[in-house]
């Protein structure tokens, strides 16, 4: 059989089962495609064949759909990065927060405030906005990995009328692990602490704040030591 060069959105058939659907991802000779209805399959490009004429119009609607999908997803990851969207959603989860819980609200401002002061308040950076943030709601204090050379989470706040912190374990000083008593959180990779505002006194903050303070100073320590030349080479 002849292959086809087949593009992304392209609206293409089953030449097995004459199913419809659109392309969703191209991999060498694999072919991704979303049907019209159940879960995505792959495909080799002998098996599909280009949608005719005819059958292209039963296709418009799901092709416009993916592509919004696609769009979405574009603005919510330049969302994570851009400081005055990050800013933004921030506000509006404090402001959900607040239309419900006021008093917590503005405990929450407030400690934000001191974790902003030790961490860094770069947004895009330092922190982020979790998406679905339906689903697990709240902002997130990030670090670079030496790992994977990338920045992930470090402690996640998950706000409300109480607040629930969630800290990566390889992050944690051991002189501060007592803040964080629930083993086993973030799905055996952190530690976490349930608070009540009520009871998260400016002196019970402090020490939360100590902590994230000293993971970043350790943070800045190691970027120090990546962008420090080395020295000359030994002269025998």
């Amino acid at each position: 059989m002849e292959n086809n060069n087949f593009e992304i959105y392209a609206a293409v058939r089953n030449t097995i089962n004459k199913a419809l659907g659109v392309v969703v991802k191209v991999a060498g000779d694999n072919i991704t495609v979303q049907p019209l209805s159940g879960e995505r399959l792959t495909f080799k490009a002998q098996y599909l064949a280009p949608a005719s004429e005819a059958e292209d119009p039963a296709l418009r609607d799901l092709i416009a759909r993916l592509k919004a999908e696609e769009e979405s997803r574009g603005k919510a990851k330049n969302s994570k990065a851009d400081p005055v969207l990050v800013r933004e959603e921030f506000e509006k989860f404090v402001r959900h927060i607040a239309a419900r819980y006021p008093k917590s609200a503005e405990a929450f401002r407030e400690f934000w405030g001191e974790l902003m002061a030790a961490a860094g308040d770069a947004p895009g950076r330092t922190w982020e906005m979790k998406p679905n943030t339906a689903k697990n709601p709240g902002p997130v204090l990030k670090l670079y990995n030496e790992a994977t050379q990338k920045w992930i989470y470090c402690l996640a706040l998950l706000a409300g009328w109480g607040l629930r912190m969630e800290i990566k374990k390889e992050f944690l000083p051991p002189e501060y692990e007592d803040l964080f008593p629930i083993d086993h959180a973030m799905f055996g990779a952190g530690r976490a602490v349930e608070l009540v505002y009520r009871d998260f006194t400016p002196e019970k903050r402090k020490p939360y704040a100590d902590c994230v303070r000293a993971i970043y100073a350790k943070a800045a320590q190691a970027a120090e030591s990546r962008q420090k030349p080395e020295g000359p080479a030994r002269q025998d």
